[in-house]
């Protein structure tokens, strides 16, 4: 392909994009696409957004056949899911050569998303961390130990089994130890405010750092809500349940019986478009369902159109109102 001077970098990242999606590419293409990716770190950056904007376009062609009142389901193409899947991966890389590794005096190195980035980290030892958007941890590895502090948002930590070196993460005043497993820890816990632990797979052990209250120790398929003030409080996950809580590692958002509060809540953590929501009544309202996590405006008219309520659109805000409040919101909005 010849990009030509009159091209942008994202005109032709999209037109790899184009080709690529048409039919494979030939193995002359392949290193000519390649060579264009490793001559400028930019060039990655405006390949993985084509290949996400291919993504939801395809997500979006499904919800117009199922119908605009229904959420994005296990049902849609494979082939959108699995592209989704290989954007991610290649935003992830992105991730990596933008960000890169910060190595501070304290000998640690620390990892960090954006909002609306989703980043996986593979680890010296084997194990890898996923971050979800807008988060960030901090790994040291000793002989002895490996530690991590999830210092902001949620991650999710496939461990390499090492019973002589414990694999601890620590949030805010919680402990969670693993020696081979899969679990993901969470700051932005829905209900409590405190650190939310999901374990996929294996066994971890909850502690809280001052032992002030009694420790747990956690199976797959069961989740923890540790909070000082009132312990550590464990629940059973279905699977298909743990799966959907995970589902950000997809760019979706997933709720089950949330209300529409928490929802626009969520949508804040991956894209500038704010969802307000002024009656509590409306806010309170309970949804189920799975959602772009970059597309808050389809959620909301999703969402409206299920519960019979009204979206308005000004700039980066979306209101949500019952009908009866629409004219009202509509002429402050103005």
């Amino acid at each position: 392909m010849r990009a030509g001077a009159e091209m942008s970098i994202d005109d032709v990242a999209a037109a790899w994009v184009a080709r690529e999606d048409r039919a494979p590419l030939s193995g002359d293409e392949s290193a000519e696409r390649d060579a264009w990716l490793q001559a400028d770190a930019r060039h990655f950056g405006a390949y993985a957004r084509a290949h996400a904007v291919l993504a939801r376009t395809d997500r979006a062609r499904a919800l117009s056949a199922g119908g605009m009142d229904r959420a994005y389901t296990a049902q849609a193409p494979r082939r959108a899911r699995r592209v989704l899947r290989w954007a991610v991966a290649v935003a992830a890389t992105v991730g990596v050569l933008a960000i890169g590794v910060q190595r501070h005096e304290d000998g640690a190195d620390y990892y960090a998303t954006r909002k609306g980035e989703i980043l996986r980290v593979p680890l010296q030892d084997g194990s890898a961390i996923t971050l979800d958007s807008d988060s960030q941890v901090r790994v040291l590895f000793s002989d002895s130990r490996r530690d991590i502090q999830l210092l902001q948002g949620e991650a999710l930590f496939d461990v390499a089994r090492n019973p002589e070196r414990p694999f601890v993460v620590r949030a805010d005043e919680t402990d969670v130890t693993a020696v081979g497993t899969s679990f993901a820890v969470s700051l932005t816990e829905r209900r409590s405010g405190g650190v939310e632990v999901l374990v996929r797979e294996g066994v971890v052990d909850v502690a809280d750092t001052q032992g002030a209250v009694a420790p747990a120790r956690l199976v797959a398929n069961y989740r923890a809500l540790a909070n000082r003030s009132h312990g550590i409080r464990i629940e059973a996950v279905a699977t298909d349940d743990v799966d959907q809580q995970l589902a950000w590692r997809e760019g979706m958002l997933s709720f089950n019986g949330d209300t529409l509060s928490v929802a626009a809540a969520q949508f804040m953590r991956y894209s500038d478009t704010r969802i307000v929501i002024d009656d509590p009544l409306v806010g309170s309202r309970r949804i189920v369902g799975l959602y772009s996590a970059s597309d808050p405006l389809g959620f909301a008219r999703s969402v409206a159109l299920s519960l019979g309520l009204v979206v308005q659109q000004h700039g980066n805000v979306v209101r949500l109102s019952s009908p009866d409040a629409a004219p009202h919101v509509a002429r402050s909005m103005q």
